[in-house]
């Protein structure tokens, strides 16, 4: 039954109409993504300016936003360090209670003592 309705359908047309609608939605996406990069390249082409001539209020302005960018990138690396060191430390306890479980029973109280003196 459904190859006779897959029939009809394809007889109707209503892959055509669906690829045509589908179409049209790109269509109008892809007018929407040209009309944003025009007003990128246009505050892009506004900054490039002002910087190369010196804008006298922008600059101080601009070089701050630079500056406060560079402030949070070396924080962002910072914090990141920091993660990686928490992270090397959770791995190595993780071994060390895989260690003292494959260990067996008899030894995991020795371990586990041993362990907590670290």
């Amino acid at each position: 039954m459904s190859v006779v309705s897959s029939l009809k359908a394809r007889v109707r047309g209503d892959d055509i109409q669906a690829l045509r609608d589908e179409l049209g939605s790109v269509r109008e996406m892809v007018a929407t993504i040209n009309h944003r990069m025009g007003e990128i390249e246009r505050v892009v082409e506004t900054l490039n300016h002002d910087v190369r001539s010196g804008a006298g209020d922008v600059l101080p302005l601009f070089l701050g936003y630079a500056e406060r960018f560079r402030t949070d990138a070396d924080t962002m690396v910072g914090v990141t360090e920091l993660v990686d060191r928490q992270l090397a430390v959770i791995v190595e306890q993780v071994e060390r209670l895989v260690a003292v479980a494959g260990a067996g029973p008899g030894t995991a109280a020795d371990s586990a003592g041993a362990a907590d003196t670290t």
